[in-house]
């Protein structure tokens, strides 16, 4: 009984010394493993509450026996144990006892999270792509017959450094009364972007799209455009980027009318998740045509996303298409708006 009780005393010891001690300036205690420090922020896993986020400002010590991989400001990399004494982080390597000034440390990070850390960095095309499609169908019979059909696929692949974005969707709706059917909207479009960081902040990027629209008798507009952009936010749940460039535009009308112009091209994107299962999407962008004094079109879209059970979604979308100048007969503005269920792949980044 004896012997026993003293391996298990030497177990529960063991297991302390294994784990990382965080002590905060309030005085309170944190014991877990230490997952990362990034953006100031220290993310302790516990046993009791999960992923813990701590500001690194309000840490006065911590120790852990858990291997880490701390980078300098200078981007060089250390690996060993970590524990701080006075204003300086202290890693203990094979090869002896490194003392960095906090100020020093860009980075701390898990092998683990490490690993993941550098396979981001250089994914191949196929690699890390999230997004989803999605489904909605109408159909009514009686007194007038209505058929709606809405389609949509978006999928995106972000790194540390660019990010490429795939986005279509069609809309497909029929009235039938009296014998007479009308197509009330007809509709498929979509673009291909990708971007690039210049440096942390400011990026460079470049943008196709197309759309075609039978109700606007557009027959095809095509517009590839490209400029400058700046991440406004760029959190775990919110990103905020906005854009400039120049491009160019051509359309194609059923009534012969082809237009080419030369566009400035403005925008704004944003993205924020409320919870790990809903997300909320919207973009705005703006396009004068510089060399057609006082015409321009304008895009926007709404959109939400919510994960109920699984892959399978719920998704609300709203599309607003705006052109100054339609051929005649045609109004400048269409508003769309469709909701249905879909299916989403990829993990969600970390």
């Amino acid at each position: 009984m004896k012997a026993f009780v003293c391996i298990t005393l030497v177990c529960c010891c063991c297991a302390v010394l294994q784990a990382a001690q965080v002590t905060l300036k309030n005085g309170d205690r944190l014991t877990g493993s230490i997952v990362s420090l990034t953006d100031k922020k220290l993310t302790v896993h516990t046993d009791y509450a999960g992923d813990v986020t701590i500001d690194w400002a309000a840490v006065t010590q911590f120790t852990s026996d858990q291997t880490m991989v701390v980078t300098k400001s200078n981007k060089q990399v250390v690996t060993g144990t970590v524990n701080t004494e006075d204003s300086n982080v202290v890693v203990g390597t094979t090869s002896g006892t490194q003392t960095i000034p906090q100020s020093d440390v860009a980075v701390i990070r898990s092998q683990a999270d490490q690993a993941a850390y550098e396979k981001s960095l250089h994914p191949s095309l196929l690699e890390d792509w999230t997004g989803g499609g999605n489904f909605g169908f109408a159909l009514a019979r009686g007194n007038s017959d209505t058929t709606n059909l809405a389609l949509g696929f978006n999928a995106d692949r972000k790194t540390t450094t660019d990010e490429w974005n795939i986005v279509a969707a069609s809309l497909y709706t029929t009235s039938t009364a009296s014998n007479v059917t009308t197509t009330t909207a007809n509709t498929f479009g979509g673009s291909l972007t990708y971007s690039h960081n210049i440096i942390p902040r400011l990026f460079g990027f470049g943008m196709f799209s197309g759309l075609y629209d039978d109700l606007q008798g557009l027959n095809e507009r095509l517009s590839p455009n490209g400029g400058l952009g700046y991440h406004v936010i760029a959190s775990k749940t919110t990103t905020l980027d906005v854009l400039g460039g120049i491009g160019y535009t051509y359309e194609n009308y059923v009534d012969g009318t082809i237009n080419n112009y030369i566009d400035a091209t403005i925008g704004e994107i944003l993205t924020h998740s409320f919870t790990a299962n809903t997300t909320m999407t919207e973009n705005l962008y703006f396009y004068p045509y510089l060399n057609d004094g006082g015409n321009y079109r304008g895009v926007g879209n709404f959109g939400l996303a919510s994960k109920f059970y699984k892959a399978l979604t719920w998704n609300l979308n709203f599309n607003d298409i705006y052109n100054s100048k339609p051929i005649p007969g045609k109004k400048d503005n269409d508003l769309i708006l469709t909701t249905g269920l879909g299916i989403s792949f990829g993990a969600k980044p970390k």
